[in-house]
């Protein structure tokens, strides 16, 4: 909270100044600022009180392995009446739960995400997992809620639809109370017809599930949104910029074809833009942030230790690709010159470091960019378990 007053009190200083500044805060994930605005408790908190209470746990696409140490995640897991993963991807939480539920991916379900700027954004289902595979049981996650608590009340379902979603959303947190206005909802129709999700030109959808069956099924029926899984539909410049489905124009394809559906290149989409803004990017500043933390201080026995963000590696899903997985780099602790002298170290030392029960051993790195008195650990590489925010540790060279 600190750091953000401190840039709000500069931006409020250059417009003072006749500078108006603009501020661009980057989130770690996508849908980060949505989650932050529905409310609730942290991660440590929900735990905490998972344990205390000795209550039930839903996982909802998330690794908690990735938001908690190890200590933490093992004692409320063990506490907990029954553990529920809601996920589409095996991950260290789904290993420990009782019960694994199926879960959509973003390209087999619907929903509304919120950009950094403060957008919220509609996306829309590529496919019907149950087109290619007859068996499967692939549901988006707020059914498998949904059917979870008409269980333990005994109740008829409350959402038929995504349309059902939203509009609840919308009308229980007040700051998302735009997100209707995101998209069209499912019962938009052009002359009467859905709009096609396929270009004319498609073809092969036999060929498709050719391993299932060379007799092609009627395609799948989407009850979430105004989009068909066919060529047959609307497709034309009627289209609303938000339900675009692909980008095509006589003698342009895919990307180069975007500035035909713009005012101008790098402009607005002539059908409007998609989403909606939920929040006043004009708003006026209160005045500067009076509240002051005192100077950093170093310790003479403990290191504060700061989180490493790299491109390649922090992020969870991306680095299931092995594309990306390759330019991940591997785990190191970073310290600076000074630090290094302090602890006897050098750039070919390995440093163990002490948290409470948690130990790591690391290579070293050089970096003089960190502040005196502090040490470097990347987030999310493989090998280093998550660590409490604002943590001091004590470190030595390995023997």
């Amino acid at each position: 909270t600190a750091l953000v007053d401190a840039i709000a009190n500069i931006a409020t200083a250059l417009a003072k100044s006749g500078l108006n500044a603009d501020l661009s805060l980057v989130v770690p994930e996508v849908n980060t600022l949505g989650v932050a605005l529905l409310g609730g408790l942290t991660a440590d908190a929900a735990l905490a009180r998972v344990q205390g209470e000795r209550a039930g746990l839903i996982v909802l696409e998330n690794d908690l392995a990735r938001r908690a140490p190890p200590a933490v995640l093992d004692a409320a897991l063990a506490a907990a009446r029954a553990v529920v993963a809601i996920d589409h991807q095996a991950s260290a939480t789904a290993a420990m739960a009782d019960v694994v539920l199926p879960a959509a991916s973003f390209a087999e379900g619907d929903g509304t995400v919120v950009s950094q700027e403060g957008r919220a954004q509609r996306y829309f289902q590529v496919y019907d997992p149950a087109y290619y595979n007859l068996a499967s049981t692939i549901k988006e996650s707020w059914r498998w809620v949904q059917g979870l608590a008409g269980c333990l009340r005994d109740s008829a379902p409350a959402w038929t639809s995504m349309d059902d979603v939203i509009k609840a959303c919308a009308g229980s947190v007040p700051v998302l109370a735009r997100i209707t206005a995101a998209a069209e909802d499912a019962g938009f129709r052009v002359g009467g017809r859905k709009i096609a999700r396929q270009p004319l030109r498609y073809s092969g959808r036999t060929a498709m599930r050719a391993n299932v069956s060379v007799h092609e099924p009627r395609v799948p029926q989407d009850a979430d949104s105004a989009l068909t899984f066919s060529m047959e539909g609307y497709g034309g410049a009627r289209e609303p910029g938000a339900l675009i489905p692909f980008a095509w124009a006589p003698g342009w394809n895919s990307p180069q074809a975007w500035n035909k559906f713009q005012d101008e290149v790098g402009g607005h989409l002539r059908a409007g833009d998609g989403g909606v803004r939920l929040f006043d990017a004009n708003a006026t500043a209160p005045g500067y942030c009076a509240s002051v933390p005192a100077a950093f201080a170093g310790r003479a026995d403990a290191w504060r230790l700061v989180p490493l963000y790299h491109i390649f590696g922090s992020e969870e899903l991306s680095v299931r690709a092995p594309a990306v997985a390759s330019r991940v780099p591997a785990g190191y602790v970073a310290i600076t010159t000074g630090a290094a002298e302090r602890l006897g170290a050098t750039a070919e030392s390995t440093l163990e470091i002490a948290l409470g029960g948690t130990r790591l051993r690391l290579p070293v790195r050089i970096d003089d960019s960190l502040p005196l008195g502090t040490l470097g650990v990347p987030v999310g590489l493989a090998g280093i378990p998550p660590l409490p925010e604002q943590s001091w540790v004590t470190a030595r060279v390995a023997p």
